[in-house]
């Protein structure tokens, strides 16, 4: 619980600050999408959170597939909004707005995605929550990209 609201108030914190003209965002050449200019160390976290959405879809289909709704609870809920406790503060003011709100709908999703599968959620409703969560990851990718440019 505490680090979930940890998390929380560490997004309202940046929310704040990259409103305020603090996000390092730069134009990229030829794409369409936004340049998130990052350090290696900040990519590379950024990266591991995605992963962790990667491998908890992939536990929510095994989940699904053997018919073990407690596993598709505890895949989902490991991609919840309780892991941005983890997020260096120092990245995440590095990120557009839209990014962050973006990214915390996807955590909250996937916690929703948990409690419905605790609560005996069926799988037809279990994939339109997935659904749901994918077309998150669909439209970040589509929306920006990230370069470790930044000492």
């Amino acid at each position: 619980m505490w680090a979930t609201l940890r998390g929380v108030i560490t997004l309202v914190v940046v929310y704040a600050l990259a409103g305020c003209g603090m996000a390092q965002i730069e134009a990229w050449h030829g794409e369409q999408r936004t340049l998130i200019v990052l350090s290696g160390n900040e990519l590379a976290h950024l990266r591991s959170g995605m992963r962790v959405y990667l491998e908890s879809v992939q536990g929510i289909i095994e989940g699904l597939a053997e018919n073990k709704m407690a596993r598709v609870k505890d895949e989902a809920r490991k991609a919840g909004v309780e892991i941005l406790g983890a997020v260096p503060a120092s990245t995440a003011v590095t990120l557009p707005v839209d990014f962050l709100m973006l990214s915390m709908d996807t955590h909250q999703k996937f916690d929703a995605l948990s409690a419905a599968a605790a609560a005996g959620a069926s799988k037809s409703e279990v994939l339109g929550s997935l659904r749901d969560i994918l077309s998150n990851c669909t439209s970040c990718h589509a929306r920006y990209r990230g370069s470790p440019n930044r000492p």
